[in-house]
């Protein structure tokens, strides 16, 4: 039997979606140790799907059988999962260890990179797929650029099919730094043809929005990351999370999804979050601290805030250092 275990993931924004210089999005987040996804697969006489998430597992399954063919049948059985649509990545965690377990099982010499496109993940991010493959830090440098025409003030762009992003800086995170990560009962995020839809009507990007948010990731927030300055590394995140949140304001209805996301985060800037935003499309939003013992009391003053709104899952989580585990046992 083959387990894989991998990990949730934040996704800390966008960076590009002008694509003056050739690409479109490139991104910017971090893997953590909680919640997390294991799977198993076995030897079986053709495709079985047990457990959770069946729908999704037999749709990846299919997709990767598509590409390598089905060398031998295989039982899997998604043991425990990341919530799905909540802007944690779930979709390619579950994707990835889909195909890593038929790869192994199968004996097939398949790399990551290969997996994700068998499996259609890393469409627009590559951030999920760099965070499986290493954990930690990452920062990838988006999708080239094929074609840009202009059509009045609108833009066509096209990106390479099946290219997956490429890892541009991967570094550990410090052990000490903790995020405070809320779910609130809003409903879920984009996702699928909504989300397809969306990033099809996203305005482009003023070029000096663009500009701004690269040079504060490339002298603020790495630096700090690299030097283990956790305040500037704060201050950098809330920045740039801010510049992300207008560029996707009028498709995801303002600076973060809901009123109550935006609430989220001013209360945990306002409590002492060094750094505070939204992971991908929503409805999680986090906040960074310095040590367990302050990530708890902020957790908890959270968790009083949080009932004027409806209630919703809190968690005090670190980053998790390591890609994907994958085992025979």
């Amino acid at each position: 039997m083959i387990e894989v275990r991998t990990c949730a993931r934040l996704h800390l924004g966008l960076l590009d979606n002008n694509g003056e210089q050739g690409r479109l999005y490139g991104s910017i987040g971090l893997a953590v140790n909680h919640p997390h996804l294991v799977l198993t697969a076995e030897p079986a006489n053709g495709l079985h799907i047990e457990g959770l998430e069946a729908e999704r597992i037999t749709t990846y399954a299919q997709g990767f059988m598509d590409v390598y063919g089905q060398p031998k049948g295989a039982k899997l059985h998604l043991v425990t999962c990341i919530p799905a649509h909540v802007g944690l990545g779930s979709g390619t965690q579950l994707g990835l260890a889909v195909g890593m377990a038929m790869a192994r099982l199968a004996g097939l010499p398949v790399g990551v990179p290969e997996i994700a496109r068998a499996v259609g993940r890393g469409v627009h991010s590559g951030i999920g797929i760099a965070t499986f493959q290493h954990g930690g830090f990452v920062l990838d440098g988006g999708h080239r650029l094929l074609l840009t025409s202009s059509v009045g003030d609108k833009q066509s762009r096209q990106i390479e099919k099946g290219s997956v992003p490429p890892l541009l800086f991967r570094h550990p995170m410090p052990k000490n730094w903790f995020f405070v990560m809320i779910i609130p009962e809003t409903g879920p995020g984009f996702s699928g043809a909504k989300e397809q839809s969306a990033f099809l009507q996203l305005p482009i990007a003023p070029s000096s929005v663009v500009e701004k948010i690269s040079w504060v990731l490339l002298m603020k927030m790495l630096p700090a990351l690299v030097e283990e300055d956790i305040a500037n590394f704060g201050q950098a995140l809330t920045s740039i999370q801010n510049m992300v949140g207008d560029c996707f304001a009028s498709v995801q209805g303002g600076r973060f999804a809901t009123p109550v996301l935006e609430k989220l985060v001013g209360f945990l800037l306002e409590k002492g979050a060094l750094g505070a935003g939204q992971s991908s499309w929503g409805p999680t939003v986090y906040g960074l601290v310095d040590g367990e013992s302050r990530a708890r009391k902020l957790a908890g003053e959270v968790r009083d805030y949080l009932v004027g709104f409806g209630g919703g899952s809190i968690f005090c989580v670190q980053a998790q250092n390591r890609g994907a585990q994958v085992r025979t046992i």
